[in-house]
């Protein structure tokens, strides 16, 4: 692939991911073979699955939002939102990631929050109580807590990336949650494990040390890392 990343798993473990280069979504199936989900896919750079296993993705040069039923059907949620990264909810609306933070339902984009430099990641604790996003020109990944509404408040610089001497930044890119409450974020150093009170707990560097887009936890079990 020339650029996978924006995972997301299904119900059934099956791995998402985006290939903007190639202008694909592919399915990796719990047989371990890829399959393409997805033609033309209007430079789609993350995907998420939604609760009745339909897939949206995000284009951040088309500025659009698509979603893909069960059926084969593929039509328009929302545009004028230039995301990189995108989260399903499990009341069916989103969150997209970009310069901006917006909240995506009914087919309507509000912008709820600015924070990041340039957001990158975004998930959700398994409480569905914080969302985390990770920026990819800091050595931070911010945290916000979700209102009843689905508006965010009380922005914090809370997880703090390890960065190598020779950076600037971590480079984080997408993000998921463990069960049990670790975040984990794909950035240039590797895969960074982060514990509930902030810190880089652990790295993951790739066994050829390439440079990780994307991380999930897929499989069966949900017990697979993907990266």
């Amino acid at each position: 692939f020339a650029d996978a990343r924006g995972p997301a798993c299904n119900e059934k473990g099956e791995v998402l991911f985006a290939d903007p280069a190639a202008d694909k979504v592919y399915r990796l199936g719990a047989d371990g073979k890829v399959s393409t989900l997805l033609e033309k896919s209007g430079g789609a750079c993350a995907v998420a699955v939604g609760p009745k296993g339909e897939v949206f993705s995000v284009s951040e040069a088309a500025g659009k939002i698509e979603c893909i039923d069960a059926g084969g059907t593929r039509r328009t949620v929302a545009e004028g939102v230039p995301g990189r990264a995108l989260l399903a909810r499990p009341d069916g609306s989103l969150y997209a990631a970009g310069a901006k933070l917006w909240l995506v339902r009914d087919g309507k984009a509000t912008v709820v929050g600015d924070g990041p430099k340039r957001a990158t990641g975004l998930a959700c604790r398994p409480d569905q109580w914080l969302l985390a996003v990770a920026d990819g020109a800091s050595k931070w990944a911010y945290s916000y807590q979700i209102n009843p509404d689905g508006t965010l408040a009380n922005q914090e610089r809370f997880f703090w990336l390890h960065v190598q001497d020779w950076d600037d930044d971590a480079g984080a890119e997408s993000a998921c949650y463990a069960q049990e409450g670790q975040l984990l974020i794909a950035t240039r150093a590797g895969i960074q494990i982060c514990a509930d009170d902030g810190p880089t707990q652990v790295v993951l560097p790739m066994p050829d040390r390439s440079r990780v887009l994307g991380v999930c936890l897929g499989g069966a079990n949900r017990d697979t890392l993907f990266a």
